[in-house]
């Protein structure tokens, strides 16, 4: 119990500053060492990481770097960052915006004798008739470890809704992006992806006789690479 209270306490410390995702909370993706990228969207839901805090010290440092804009303007938006340990004895809820003083929050931890494994989540506003979110950066420091990401295939193999329709033939329906290149839709079209740039997560994607360059987004989707909130196949949570 006294070190789930010294926990609890380190993640209680915020200090809020001056200016690869996973979106299954049983699943959630492994930070790296450095900086951690993401974007949180509405549309999309809540993203899901992990770290382990070592006996010793470490920092936690959550940052809101862009906010999603509508028509070129920014919108108030408040991304809700929730703290936990895997058993989920405890947890702790903070949010950042875009603010000057409340873009960064920063969590320490001083004392801890046992390696502990934490979740983070990232969650943007709870509503889904505007996109609202924006871009966002995670990284732990100190005494600290972390899994290497586990190889399941290439990241844009899974499951997308569509936000686009074309007008020959309508709708795709829910859209699978399979393993081997192929692509299968909801509404009985077919189609093929492949590599394009692997540093830049580019894609050529076609279906029927509609062609794509699309960059993935972990976490959120194929985007358009010069736009990169404009989503052309959201992903989908399962």
């Amino acid at each position: 119990m006294r070190r789930v209270c010294l926990l609890a306490l380190f993640l209680l410390s915020v200090v809020w500053g001056a200016s690869a995702q996973s979106l299954k909370p049983e699943s959630p993706f492994p930070l790296k060492a450095g900086i951690n990228q993401g974007t949180s969207d509405s549309l999309v839901g809540t993203h899901y990481w992990y770290f382990y805090v070592q006996p010793g010290s470490s920092t936690l440092k959550v940052r809101f770097k862009r906010p999603t804009t509508i028509l070129g303007a920014n919108i108030n938006t408040v991304l809700t960052i929730t703290v936990t340990d895997d058993k989920k004895t405890w947890k702790v809820v903070r949010t950042v915006n875009g603010s000057p003083n409340g873009s960064e929050a920063t969590f320490t931890s001083e004392k801890l004798d046992k390696r502990v494994k934490i979740i983070v989540s990232v969650a943007p506003p709870n509503q889904n008739m505007l996109r609202m979110g924006g871009d966002y950066e995670i990284e732990a420091s100190g005494d600290v470890a972390f899994d290497d990401e586990k190889s399941t295939g290439d990241l844009i193999v899974r499951t997308y809704e569509p936000k686009i329709a074309e007008q020959a033939i309508g709708d795709y329906g829910t859209v699978r992006f399979n393993a081997d290149g192929t692509i299968d839709t909801a509404n009985g079209f077919n189609g093929n992806w492949k590599l394009f740039d692997r540093d830049n997560r580019i894609y050529v994607v076609k279906i029927m006789q509609y062609r794509y360059s699309l960059q993935y987004r972990p976490g959120y989707g194929l985007v358009k690479p010069d736009e990169p909130n404009m989503i052309v196949f959201q992903e989908l949570r399962h």
